[in-house]
């Protein structure tokens, strides 16, 4: 009986260990995991930062030229109010 009450006292310490080492692990790898992502969100707001301000570019560009094309117009073809019917 003292046997098997010592043997699973060992048992028990080296669980706690192995588990206390497993969730160490698991820490640094979810650190390790989330400065990556970190990484990756910032990367991906500059491409996109950098494609909105291409396309504002584009957009006043293609304004412009139409303007030399067509000469500068005020006149509306569509109404700015809301209609009820």
């Amino acid at each position: 009986m003292k046997i098997k009450a010592s043997l699973l006292s060992v048992l028990r310490q080296i669980n706690l260990k192995n588990f206390d080492k497993g969730m160490g692990i698991f820490n640094k790898s979810m650190k390790q995991f989330g400065n990556a992502m970190d990484s990756m969100t910032k990367e991906l707001s500059t491409d996109i930062k950098k494609s909105n301000e291409r396309a504002e570019s584009q957009a006043k560009r293609g304004k412009e030229n139409m303007k030399k094309i067509w000469g500068k117009s005020d006149v509306k073809i569509w109404s700015d109010k809301k209609t009820e019917l």
